[in-house]
């Protein structure tokens, strides 16, 4: 039975292509059976309409790397990778072989996520199946959408974490072939370099190569880190790694990507593959600056992701801003800001004819923020919203349609 038409009368602001800005002031988005009908100027609608003109429309955020069953140490400092992951993350990430715990951090996960308005994430879960069912089967009940896969760790990890090749391998595959909608779908999660064997990345690669899966992964977070891959693997670097194991894609996503030499950069953007930027978790771990001028010169694809807990807050604007904040002497405008949170994130799932942008046809994703009244619309008024978030409160949240707050 085709759903009633719904209209909202706002202000839109929403990227286009090449990372291009519309606004469109006093305009109304028609929404029916979870699509964007069409969007028309009010001068020209007929019907009556929702009264969202005190807002801006934006389209909902994605968040491109995020764990979820880090959620409950958002906070817990130490200076770098390698010590905050033996004492903070991996402890508590044991508790989420517990099924009920499990399905708990996740429903609490993605209602924060509804709350800062993000329309898709890009999942780890902790390395066990129970932990990976609980994430689907709650995004599946809320209605969330993104893609989640299971941490995997069958090397050089604690051993209340550690599974074996087979474990990861056989649970990942039957995720990826039970979980196969665009809209929640699973994403093969090799954890990093130091937790998986040559063997299990190796079968992982010709895997997705094979189906067109999706992978995600962490590479060059930290010089530490660095060091002791190149010396695990006696490779000449650590993307050589992966390139080598066949784990590079035009469909993996690559955490963090710092400490990266031309060479790899190079590597990189012959593959295909994108990275996720996570600026806050950056600072937070005092991992070093994004090389944001070289990743744009070699074009590789980029946007941003949370790195929930490493990174201190799901509100993907405010990551946005840190992307603007690390670095010293490139400019980051708020234009290329809402892009890289939204239609960019988008473009790197595949995802960009549905989600990413406020457009007619595509998914009626869309968060409105309450306009202050002393700010005038229009495309000057995303440099407030970005770097003074505070002062612009979320009025209302869709979900395909839905209204989620």
């Amino acid at each position: 039975m085709e759903k009633r038409l719904i209209s909202y009368r706002c202000n839109i602001i929403t990227p286009t292509k090449e990372g291009r800005l519309l606004t469109l002031e006093d305009h109304i988005i028609n929404v029916q059976d979870g699509k964007i009908q069409s969007i028309v100027p009010y001068a020209e609608h007929q019907g009556e309409w929702n009264d969202y003109r005190d807002c801006i429309a934006l389209p909902g955020f994605i968040d491109l790397h995020a764990h979820v069953s880090q959620f409950h140490v958002k906070g817990a400092h130490e200076p770098a990778l390698l010590p905050w992951l033996q004492k903070h993350v991996f402890p508590a990430e044991k508790h989420s072989k517990n099924p009920d715990y499990a399905r708990n951090i996740s429903s609490l996960f993605f209602a924060e996520t509804i709350r800062k308005a993000t329309s898709f994430s890009v999942i780890y879960t902790a390395p066990f199946r129970e932990a990976a069912d609980a994430a689907f089967e709650v995004a599946s009940q809320m209605e969330i959408k993104a893609k989640i896969g299971m941490s995997l760790m069958d090397t050089n990890s604690p051993a209340y974490l550690m599974h074996n090749k087979d474990y990861a391998l056989s649970n990942s595959i039957e995720l990826d072939e039970k979980w196969t909608e665009p809209m929640l779908g699973h994403i093969f999660s090799p954890r990093f370099a130091l937790s998986c064997s040559p063997e299990l990345m190796h079968e992982i690669g010709k895997y997705a190569q094979a189906k067109g899966s999706f992978i995600q992964t962490h590479l060059s977070e930290n010089p530490e880190e660095i060091r002791q891959v190149i010396k695990a693997f006696g490779q000449d670097s650590y993307t050589e790694v992966y390139r080598n194991l066949g784990i590079l894609t035009n469909k993996t996503i690559l955490g963090h990507a710092i400490h990266l030499s031309d060479d790899e950069l190079d590597t990189i953007k012959l593959s295909g593959a994108a990275i996720a930027h996570c600026p806050d978790s950056n600072f937070f771990l005092k991992s070093g600056v994004f090389p944001l001028s070289r990743i744009k010169e070699k074009g590789i694809p980029f946007a941003l992701g949370s790195d929930v807990a490493a990174g201190t807050s799901l509100f993907m604007p405010y990551h946005a801003k840190m992307m603007n904040y690390r670095q010293d002497n490139t400019l980051v405008s708020a234009q290329e800001m809402l892009f890289r949170i939204t239609l960019r994130s988008a473009e790197i799932l595949h995802l960009d004819t549905r989600i990413g942008s406020i457009e007619s046809g595509k998914d009626a994703d869309i968060s409105f923020f309450k306009l202050p009244p002393e700010l005038d619309f229009g495309e000057n008024a995303l440099s407030p919203f970005f770097f003074a978030s505070d002062i612009f409160k979320l009025k209302q949240f869709l979900i395909d349609g839905k209204e989620r707050l």
